[in-house]
C-alpha cells in the first residue's frame, strides 16, 4: 500500500511541479514523513475499524432489546384485550403483526404470547415451535436476554402484565452481519480516501504548513462542538487565507441556521404550550397539570373540553417517540378531538372517530395511546374509555384508590377498533390523576430495565398521590415533579413527562 502510495505521489509532484527535480524517493525526506505519517494512520485505522465493529455491534444488540422490549409492551395489551374472543382472534392478530415485519429487514423476527392455558406463537415465518418457546423463556429470564440457538444467538424482548407472557425474538446473525456489512463499506471507503488523501496529506507535510492545518483543524472543532462563535486567523499564505475565510463563512453560516432553527422551535414550543389548558379556565372542576417535554417540544399532549351535556371531558394522550413529529401528531390528535366532540357524546364513540382519522392520517408504525374521562360533576359520575394508556386513578379522600386501566387497543393499529366504556360513582373530594408513561417510567440509573428499582412505577407514584391527598392540586402535582427529578438522580429525562390532576368539588 504504501509503495502505491508513494508512486502515486512522485508521479503527483513530478507533474505539478516540473522542472524541479527531486531524489530518489527512498533517500528524501518525504518518505520518512511519508511512513511516520501513514504506518500510525493505517494502525490507528485498524484499530479504529475493530473497535468500531465492536462498539456498533453492542450497541445495535442494546437498542434491538430496547425494540424488542417495546414492541413486547405494545402487543401486551392488545392480545390482552383480545384474549376473551378466543385464542383464534389472538393468532390472526400476532400473525398480523410479525407478517408486517419484512424478511429481508428482520429474518429472524418471531413473536409468541403464553397465557395460563395456552400459548400462541406467530407463523407467519414458520418458526413456531415448542422449542422456540421454551428457548424465548430460557432468553427472558437470562440477565443478557440472550440464549443460544443452535449456531447463532437469540435475544428476546419480554413483557409481563397479570398472567400474560409476550415475547419477541431477533437472531442475532442478523445484526452481526449488519454490522459486518457496514464495517466492511467503511473499509473501503476508508482505502479510497487514504488513496486519495494520501497525495493530498503528504505535499501539505513538503510543504511544511502542518501547524496552521492544526490551527484550522482545533477552530473546526470546536465549531463542530458547538462554540459557533469561533473563528479562524488570517495566514501568510493566499491558499490557508482562503480555506479560513470559508471556514469562517461557514461558521457564520452556522449560526445563523443555528438561531433560525431556535427561533422556529421557540415558535413551535410557544404554539404547543399555548394550546394546552390554562388550569385557571376550567370551570366547575378544579384542576393542575404538569407538562415536560424531553425535548423542545413534545409527544405528549392534553386538553379539557366542555361536552354540549355539561359533562366535562378530559384527554391525555401520548404519540410515539417525542420531539418535532410527535409534536405534529399531537397536533392532529387535538384537530380530531376538538372535531370529535361535535359529532360524538361519550369517551368510546370519541375514541373510535379519533382512531378512525388518526389510522387514515399518519403513517404506518406511527401510534398513539390516549385516555378520555368525561365527568359529571352534578350527578358525581365517571365515564371513561382508554386505548393502551397508562392508567389513571381516583384517589379518595380516605387513601382508597380506584385503578382506570386500560379498555381496548392503542391508537393507529386497527382502524375498526372499539373500546369498552367504563363508568364509575365519585364522591366530593376525589382527585383523578392521569398521567403518560413517561412518569411511570422514568429511570432512575444508567442501566433500564436492571431491577424494579430501576423505573418509578405505579406504585410509587400512587402511593405518593395518596400521601399528598391533603394538599392542594398543584402542591401535589409540585411534589410529584419534584419526586420524579430526585429519582433520576441527574440522569437526563428520556420521555415526554404530563401530569394532570383534577378533584371532584
Amino acid at each position: 500500500m504504501l509503495s502505491t502510495r508513494r508512486s502515486a505521489a512522485v508521479g503527483f509532484l513530478q507533474g505539478a511541479a516540473m522542472p524541479l527535480q527531486f531524489p530518489p524517493f527512498a533517500r528524501s525526506l518525504r518518505f520518512q514523513l511519508v511512513v511516520a505519517v501513514n504506518v500510525p494512520l493505517a494502525i490507528l485505522a485498524t484499530f479504529f475499524l475493530f473497535y468500531e465493529y465492536r462498539r456498533e455491534f453492542a450497541q445495535r444488540v442494546r437498542e434491538k432489546r430496547v425494540a424488542l422490549e417495546e414492541e413486547a409492551k405494545t402487543i401486551l395489551p392488545a392480545v390482552a384485550a383480545l384474549r376473551p374472543e378466543g385464542l383464534d382472534d389472538v393468532q390472526e392478530y400476532v400473525d398480523t403483526v410479525c407478517s408486517r415485519m419484512r424478511e429481508r429487514d428482520s429474518p429472524g423476527h418471531h413473536i409468541a404470547v403464553v397465557f395460563p392455558d395456552g400459548a400462541v406463537q406467530a407463523r407467519a415465518h414458520h418458526r413456531a415451535s415448542p422449542e422456540m418457546i421454551a428457548a424465548m423463556q430460557r432468553a427472558a429470564a437470562a440477565a443478557t436476554r440472550k440464549v443460544p440457538m443452535g449456531n447463532d444467538e437469540m435475544i428476546v424482548g419480554h413483557y409481563r402484565q397479570s398472567d400474560v407472557d409476550v415475547f419477541v425474538s431477533e437472531m442475532l446473525n442478523n445484526i452481526r452481519r449488519s454490522a459486518r456489512g457496514d464495517l466492511m463499506q467503511r473499509a473501503v471507503a476508508f482505502l479510497i480516501l487514504a488513496g486519495v488523501g494520501g497525495v493530498v496529506v503528504n505535499l501539505v507535510l513538503v510543504r511544511l504548513v502542518t501547524r496552521p492545518i492544526s490551527q484550522l483543524v482545533r477552530v473546526v472543532r470546536r465549531i463542530a462542538a458547538g462554540d459557533l462563535a469561533t473563528r479562524a486567523a488570517e495566514f501568510s499564505t493566499t491558499e490557508l487565507s482562503f480555506l479560513a475565510g470559508e471556514i469562517n463563512q461557514m461558521g457564520q453560516a452556522l449560526a445563523d441556521a443555528d438561531q433560525y432553527r431556535r427561533l422556529q422551535m421557540a415558535k413551535a414550543r410557544d404554539i404547543q404550550r399555548h394550546l394546552l389548558v390554562d388550569d385557571r379556565a376550567i370551570d366547575g372542576l378544579p384542576l393542575a397539570s404538569r407538562f415536560l417535554p424531553a425535548d423542545e417540544v413534545g409527544g405528549d399532549y392534553y386538553d379539557v373540553v366542555m361536552l354540549p351535556d355539561g359533562r366535562i371531558l378530559l384527554c391525555v394522550a401520548d404519540v410515539t417517540g417525542h420531539g418535532v413529529a410527535a409534536a405534529m401528531a399531537t397536533m392532529l390528535l387535538r384537530s380530531l378531538l376538538h372535531t370529535a366532540v361535535e359529532q360524538r357524546e361519550g369517551p368510546r364513540e370519541i375514541l373510535e372517530f379519533i382512531n378512525h382519522h388518526f389510522w387514515e392520517s399518519t403513517l404506518p408504525g406511527d401510534f398513539a395511546s390516549a385516555c378520555l374521562v368525561a365527568v359529571d360533576p352534578a350527578r358525581q359520575r365517571l365515564a371513561y374509555a382508554s386505548a393502551g394508556h397508562e392508567s389513571a386513578w381516583i384517589v379518595s379522600t380516605d387513601g382508597t384508590c380506584r385503578e382506570l386501566d386500560s379498555t381496548g387497543l392503542i391508537l393507529g393499529i386497527d382502524e375498526s377498533a372499539d373500546w369498552d366504556q367504563r363508568e364509575l360513582s365519585l364522591q366530593p373530594g376525589d382527585r383523578l390523576l392521569m398521567v403518560t408513561d413517561g412518569v411511570t417510567e422514568t429511570f432512575g440509573s444508567d442501566a433500564p430495565g436492571s431491577d424494579d428499582e430501576s423505573v418509578f412505577g405505579q406504585e410509587r407514584l400512587v402511593r405518593l398521590m395518596v400521601a399528598s391527598r391533603n394538599e392542594s392540586l398543584q402542591e401535589s402535582v409540585d411534589r410529584l415533579s419534584q419526586a420524579l427529578v430526585a429519582f433520576r438522580r441527574g440522569t437526563p429525562q428520556l420521555d415526554d413527562v404530563t401530569i394532570v390532576l383534577a378533584e371532584l368539588p
